[in-house]
């Protein structure tokens, strides 16, 4: 099985398009300027044309050279604009889910990472949002698990103390806090671990 290269085919492919625009308009910018410097009148004469042809010939070098430094300093600025405002959207929904997965990480199920509409990653953002809101839910079954097992064990407890509890009752209570923490283990077992 072959690299997929285009991943983001809209993306990548209005990336490449800006990139050959710089390239094409580079290389026309290159001949304007090179047409402007060497575009000279030849003469009338043969002599005034063969003069001409000459000092077209000795300027000929230092016009090219001046021609591609200026078109070389041109597409870098326009390369370096586009190529920045490109990362730029990729770059800054990155360091955003970078932090909503810290939260996430420090147990705040609450967070809701949003992007631009336009940003590449949304579904990513989409993603880790919905996995957040999960976690919520299993976190909130879990507590209210834990807090009927710490209301069961509660009431045995104070059962116990106040010599209340019959065997008869003291089973079913124990039954019924074992029920509890069966429901806590079936919340937690939701999660993989290993």
């Amino acid at each position: 099985m072959g690299r997929q290269y285009f991943i983001k085919k809209e993306f990548q492919s209005k990336f490449i398009i800006k990139f050959c625009l710089i390239v094409i308009l580079g290389a026309i910018i290159s001949g304007i300027i090179l047409y402007a410097y060497t575009n000279q009148r030849l003469g009338d004469t043969y002599l005034e044309s063969l003069n001409a042809i000459k000092v077209l010939n000795d300027n000929l070098i230092s016009n090219l050279i001046y021609t591609s430094l200026i078109t070389v300093i041109f597409i870098s600025i326009v390369t370096i604009v586009i190529t920045l405002f490109a990362s730029h959207k990729i770059a800054g929904p990155l360091y955003r889910l970078e932090r909503s997965t810290e939260a996430i990480g420090n147990g705040d199920f609450t967070i809701e990472t949003r992007l631009r509409e336009n940003d590449e990653i949304t579904g990513v953002a989409s993603a880790l949002n919905e996995m957040a809101e999960k976690l919520r839910i299993k976190m909130i079954d879990i507590k209210k698990e834990l807090e009927e097992v710490k209301d069961s064990s509660a009431d045995i407890e104070s059962a116990i103390k106040d010599k209340k509890l019959s065997e008869k009752e003291l089973k079913k209570q124990t039954t019924r806090l074992l029920n509890k923490i069966k429901g806590l283990n079936r919340a937690i077992s939701k999660f993989t671990i290993s």
